[in-house]
């Protein structure tokens, strides 16, 4: 560790919906949208998704409101851990000189949903296993409209797909709004619902963030550590180079089982997929200078770990893990604190804990947040008529969770997860 720190593309092009012949290495249509004429190439492997990197790479320069979730370092690791099985679907939208403007990494999967049976469902690359928030379409800013449009219209000329479910999307993109306003105008079944998340909005100074606290919450930020000091020989570091990157990775998988070990569970990092996604993911991450892997020892053995990235101004937390031995000494706490402390320090605004609005969380100062899934069908379709048994499900829930005693709702919800979770595996 460092120093201590305390398929192949079809090849058919559309023009006002008559087939012509093309050439060039993708599949080529055009849709005419309100203010922009955009080409439509299908990628059905990511070799050929990784052809528009660079110009990728320019829109995510431009585009500040898209999120390292959108990167290719993290799209293409999850592809190669978990996208073995499955069948990509991903359009790329080029304008005159076929400059790219923007990317829909999907790809399509079944999922079992009695009465309907199989429904073929439209995902984002990304989505689907648990680790990626924030996902979106990938749009050059002053396009989103019209790639919203581009990619209604290709899904309108393609039959084999009953819902599209675009997840964990940014409360603020501008693609989904666009989207929504389209599929309103062509009456097409969409259910637009949030999940939440949280994060940590970073003052300048550490004393700051400190006074933000609250006055019982604070000294197990401040003088935990100090008393771990005294207690021990403490040692903080940073995974900095590829050669520590194995081990530290190990270290973190193995310290995050262990507390679900004691609960008989297997944890994040019993999926092999998942592991593998983290190998990828972290010498990719390594390479951009985006991660943020630290560990805390306690004379010579390391008992707490973080698994972070940095992105801009923002820091996300993936994962972590500690010794059960030492929860007494807050090992946990006092690692965290020593990265805000340093994330404050080097310009960082934001500590992001993503996914959920969990108590402990906003002990740390985290606001609630939201993200946005998007659910739409084609009028008429097996689709949409699961979408709209869906939406009298949902209500009917709601109007349930107000007339049942909690316990009963509570029992009700586990069933349903169970239920879902057994049909989900009986289709993969």
């Amino acid at each position: 560790m460092a120093t201590p720190i305390v398929n192949s593309n079809a090849s058919a092009a559309v023009n006002d919906q008559r087939l012509i012949p093309s050439s060039g290495l993708h599949a080529r249509k055009l849709v005419m949208v309100e203010n922009h004429t955009l080409r439509v190439t299908i990628c059905h492997s990511w070799e050929k998704l990784e052809e528009w990197i660079p110009s990728w790479d320019a829109i995510l320069q431009e585009n500040q409101s898209l999120s390292i979730f959108s990167t290719p370092e993290w799209l293409g690791s999850w592809w190669k851990a978990f996208g073995k099985d499955r069948r990509m679907i991903a359009l790329a939208f080029s304008a005159e000189g076929n400059v790219l403007v923007g990317l829909a990494p999907l790809y399509l999967d079944e999922v079992q949903r009695p009465p309907f049976g199989k429904l073929a469902r439209l995902r984002l690359v990304g989505d689907g296993s648990g680790d990626s928030d924030g996902l979106d379409v990938i749009a050059r800013p002053g396009f989103e409209g019209s790639c919203a449009q581009a990619l209604l219209r290709w899904l309108t000329g393609h039959q084999k797909w009953d819902v599209c479910s675009l997840n964990t999307l940014a409360q603020n993109s501008a693609v989904a709004k666009a989207l929504m306003h389209e599929l309103a105008g062509a009456r097409w079944r969409f259910l637009a619902d949030s999940c939440p998340r949280s994060a940590i909005h970073l003052p300048g100074s550490w004393s700051q963030y400190c006074e933000q606290l609250s006055p019982s919450f604070r000294p197990l930020v401040t003088r935990y550590p100090r008393k771990l000091a005294g207690r021990y020989q403490v040692r903080i570091c940073r995974c900095e180079n590829a050669d520590d990157l194995a081990k530290g990775l190990e270290i973190l998988f193995s310290l995050h089982m262990q507390r679900w070990n004691l609960a008989n569970q297997p944890g994040s990092f019993g999926s092999e997929e998942r592991k593998e996604f983290y190998e990828l993911m972290s010498r990719s991450f390594l390479r951009r200078g985006w991660l943020e892997l630290w560990l805390l020892e306690l004379n010579g053995t390391a008992v707490a770990a973080q698994f972070c990235f940095r992105y801009g101004d923002t820091v996300s937390i993936l994962q972590e893990g500690f010794d059960p031995k030492f929860a007494a000494d807050k090992v946990g706490y006092a690692l965290r604190a020593t990265m805000l402390k340093h994330f404050i320090e080097t310009g960082v605004r934001q500590y992001d804990f993503l996914g959920g609005l969990a108590a402990h969380k906003q002990k740390w100062g985290a606001k609630p947040g939201e993200y946005l899934n998007l659910n739409f069908a084609r009028p008429g379709s097996l689709g949409s008529l699961y979408l709209s048994s869906t939406n009298a499900l949902t209500k009917g829930k709601e109007w349930l969770r107000t007339k049942l005693p909690a316990p009963a709702w509570s029992a009700l919800h586990w069933l349903n997860a169970k239920l879902n979770s057994h049909a989900d595996s009986s289709a993969a």
